[in-house]
């Protein structure tokens, strides 16, 4: 699910209009839970893509509730979601 947000110029790449945050698994024990987030054009092409990991705090506050880890994500790289 790509989430609007306020667009990020990349100049040798286009414009980010889209963030994407994927998990890339759930540990049973989690110290440290690994993401990939992507900011994406209009046409989903990817302008800037990274990882991030959350800390076992933040993901104990986490319930069934995704736009909690977006929020977090978005923060976290210093992005701003349109509302």
């Amino acid at each position: 699910m790509n989430i609007e947000i306020q667009p990020v110029i990349v100049p040798t790449k286009g414009t980010g209009t889209q963030f994407n945050l994927d998990s890339l698994k759930f540990p049973m024990f989690p110290t440290s839970v690994p993401f990939l987030w992507q900011v994406l054009t209009d046409e989903g092409i990817p302008v800037l893509e990274g990882n991030l990991y959350m800390d076992e705090e933040t993901y104990n506050g986490w319930s069934n509730d995704d736009n909690y880890a977006i929020d977090w994500a978005l923060n976290e790289i210093g992005l701003q979601r349109v509302v």
